[in-house]
């Protein structure tokens, strides 16, 4: 994967959640993840996740440890919940924000996001 590829694009809102749809299409031929939210909000942010991964059809399954292409969900507190999530490639988080796309290092995420999930296809 190239990610400055991904870093370079612009996203509509969710940003995340449509990089994540986009990497997993081009990457993967994988459409799967290609769920559209009606909002930005955080509750139907994570009702979404709970569609595509949690309730999914798809065989996505919770991983303990992050693997190459597998969907990171993040939230910043218990009350929030999972609420951004991105894709962990080489031992770092491709995600993208309003204010732009990011590459970080998974620490780097864990400092800033309290709850991390790791999806994959099982």
């Amino acid at each position: 994967m190239i990610t400055n590829d991904y870093l370079a694009k612009q996203y509509p809102t969710p940003p995340c959640w449509s990089l994540v749809s986009d990497v997993y299409a081009t990457e993967l031929s994988d459409t799967v993840l290609d769920y559209k939210t009606i909002n930005a909000s955080i509750r139907t942010i994570a009702s979404a996740f709970r569609l595509a991964l949690h309730k999914s059809p798809h065989g996505f399954a919770q991983l303990s440890e992050p693997v190459d292409y597998c969907v990171v969900l993040m939230g910043r507190t218990a009350r929030t919940g999972l609420h951004h999530c991105g894709i962990y490639y080489d031992g770092k988080v491709l995600h993208a924000m309003d204010s732009g796309n990011y590459y970080q290092e998974l620490h780097t995420i864990q400092d800033e996001y309290k709850l991390i999930e790791f999806w994959g296809k099982a």
